[in-house]
């Protein structure tokens, strides 16, 4: 390619290079291209072959010697028209931009413009041969490209190129590298844009490198059928002795700039990319089968994806504690800009669960979201069995019928004033119902006295006639009502889920930047304590709604909350409103006060930081008197105490036991 320069610069110069001096052909050479042109040395034997050694043209260009043989005609008529131009060990640096033209092209065009476009009956030069070494390509960004065997044949349209062995070398970022070698090449080349039409590369082998790991390729082979049409790539990537057959398209960049590209492949092997997927994704045995085409205009990039992997693994602590098996179906579009992320209508599948997703966020720190999500309507026991086994932990066993459905709205703006920057909507069309319900996540065992494991990992039975159960009825009305204000104030209303307070979680959580409310309801509290593992992860979350809806249809809100004040974390190595009664203040739970109560609710958000800060301060610290004064706003504004109770509770002071005080 980079030995057309010479194609057009050599008859620019033809009338100079006899008797002229060395630097003034130089001069005019790099006055016609725009760029320094250097020449070692002329030389012009009588059998009319002009030689020009070491021959430099900027950065772009390079050679050891550039032979040309004029013709007897050519040189009596004046016009030094060459037969031949023969290029020794030649070298090219390109640079191109978004639209496909480079800086070589734009030599081209200089050196054509200052040729005067003269016109003729036919092509000046025969052909342009590399008489030995390599051509050598370098791009920027992007690799090397060299080839053996070139012969470049002007007609009058441009010039066509072949080649024999071609080798492209290069990398994608600092991950991702691969080789490729091609028995033959061909292409069209117009001029003096110096772009390419039909192109044609096969029998090609190679690799891809990523993160140290590496995938063979086979039977590769590049071609563009028609001037103007996409590239194609395609190639066979080795799974274990297995062909993968992998195609990529590559569309010509349009009027605006845009550059399409589009991968398909079926069973495509994603290990050689583990490095390069997120922390805890694993893709050793993953596959991926479908098609992905990443569209860029500008700085805006367009995903569209239509696919599926199967074989990737999950590993992380978010996820839970063993590896998750990821199998899914994807299909839908991301567009994705400086100022946004916006989805299209994106359906992910997983078994037989269906969900769509259409929205949009702003990129950067999250202040502004929108995303309407849906379940489609489908039975409920093939919803559980879409679930991983790692998932379904406690609820395996569990049988259902019936089906489930609904979908949800989370609308997020943080410019708006507190309480009003998250809106969360759901719709849920829940007609399952359960057949056979395992003993681990029998929710109506609650009801009676059982064995528990608490927070710290101690062990004991709670349950009615048991040391230290405080029965609901037994209690004054303000101490249940205590907790109910400061955990879950519309406890009576819902189900077991409150998607008012949760939004109000996020959006504070959101504020805050850090994840510290769950906006769990006392229902999903109480499942939490009495079934489920002490931490945040995926698997957790999942079982605990389940689990919440069936603690909410087998036993009553009594029931709910008197087990839930028995068995929750008041203190260190404190658990249940009776131990925490006597713990802090010497006195039994029917005994409490409204302030000890209001204490004992504020307890329940930090248990072991708030009881640090009592013991430190030896008494009631400004902090925590803070969090007891809202607990006592909180009953007032639902309706549990009228204003002089309130007024008196905030003048009773609390006097904890002397034991409390000085307990680690």
């Amino acid at each position: 390619m980079a030995t057309l320069i010479l194609a057009i610069g050599v008859p620019v110069g033809a009338s100079l290079i006899i008797g002229a001096r060395t630097q003034a052909l130089a001069d005019h050479l790099g006055q016609a291209a725009g760029v320094p042109a250097t020449i070692g040395r002329v030389d012009v034997d009588l059998t009319a072959r002009l030689r020009l050694s070491n021959l430099a043209l900027g950065e772009l260009f390079s050679a050891e010697a550039v032979e040309a043989s004029v013709s007897l005609d050519s040189l009596l008529s004046g016009q030094f028209g060459a037969d031949e131009i023969r290029v020794a060990t030649p070298r090219v640096a390109l640079e191109v931009d978004r639209t496909g033209d480079s800086d070589l092209a734009r030599l081209v065009r200089r050196l054509a413009t200052s040729a005067g476009h003269r016109t003729s009956t036919g092509p000046r030069v025969r052909r342009i041969v590399v008489s030995s070494g390599s051509l050598v390509a370098h791009v920027p960004g992007l690799g090397e490209i060299s080839a053996d065997g070139v012969e470049l044949v002007p007609d009058a349209g441009g010039v066509r190129v072949i080649t024999g062995p071609l080798h492209l070398r290069g990398a994608v970022g600092t991950h991702v590298e691969g080789e490729l070698s091609l028995a033959r090449s061909s292409a069209e080349l117009s001029l003096p844009h110096v772009k390419f039409g039909r192109v044609l590369a096969v029998a090609g082998t190679g690799e891809v490198t990523a993160g140290g790991r590496t995938i063979a390729l086979r039977d590769v082979s590049i071609g563009r059928l028609t001037p103007g049409g996409s590239l194609e790539v395609r190639a066979a990537l080795d799974d274990g002795g297995i062909p993968r057959h992998v195609a990529v398209e590559v569309a010509p960049p349009s009027v605006g700039g845009a550059l399409a590209v589009t991968l398909h492949g079926d069973r495509i092997p994603l290990r050689a990319f583990a490095a390069l997927a997120p922390h805890g994704v694993i893709l050793d045995d993953a596959h991926a089968s479908g098609s992905l085409t990443v569209q860029r205009t500008g700085r805006d990039v367009a995903l569209a994806v239509d696919g599926s992997i199967d074989g990737a693994r999950l590993d992380h602590h978010l996820a839970g504690t063993a590896p998750l098996a990821i199998a899914a179906g994807l299909r839908g579009s991301v567009a994705i800009t400086p100022e946004t992320v916006t989805a299209d209508h994106l359906a992910l599948s997983f078994g037989d669960a269906h969900w769509t997703a259409t929205g949009w966020v702003r990129r950067g720190p999250l202040t502004a979201a929108q995303l309407d999500l849906a379940l489609e309507t489908a039975p409920c026991s093939a919803l559980l069995a879409s679930l991983p086994a790692e998932l379904r932990g406690p609820l395996d066993g569990m049988q259902l019928t019936g089906t489930f459905g609904g979908r949800g709205h989370l609308g997020l703006d943080l410019s708006a004033p507190p309480g009003d920057g998250v809106a969360l909507e759901l719709d849920l069309d829940n007609r399952c119902e359960v057949t056979v319900e395992p003993p681990s996540a029998d929710a109506s065992t609650l009801a009676t006295a059982t064995d528990t494991t608490f927070a710290d990992g101690s062990h004991a039975k709670v349950g009615k006639g048991q040391p230290g159960w405080a029965e609901l009825r037994t209690l004054p009305g303000y101490v249940p009502a205590a907790f109910v204000s400061a955990e879950d104030g519309r406890f009576y209303d819902h189900h077991g889920f409150d998607a008012v307070q949760i939004g109000k979680s996020l959006e504070i959580d959101l504020r805050d930047h850090k994840l510290a409310r769950g906006g769990s309801t006392i229902s999903q509290q109480l499942v939490k304590n009495a079934f489920l593992a002490q931490r945040r992860s995926l698997d957790r979350k999942l079982q605990e709604a389940i689990l919440t809806w069936r603690l909410e249809a087998r036993l009553d809100k009594r029931t709910i909350l008197e087990r839930y004040l028995n068995i929750i974390e008041l203190g260190p190595h404190i658990f249940g409103i009776g131990g925490a009664a006597k713990h802090w203040f010497g006195t039994g739970a029917n005994g409490l006060d409204l302030h000890q109560a209001a204490f004992l609710a504020a307890l329940t958000s930090e248990p072991r930081t708030m009881s640090r800060r009592v013991r430190h301060a030896g008494g009631l610290d400004n902090d925590s008197a803070i969090r007891v004064d809202v607990i006592l706003r909180a009953m007032y504004r639902d309706g549990v105490i009228d204003k002089a109770a309130l007024d008196h509770a905030r003048e009773t002071p609390l006097h904890f036991a002397v034991a409390a005080l000085k307990s680690d």
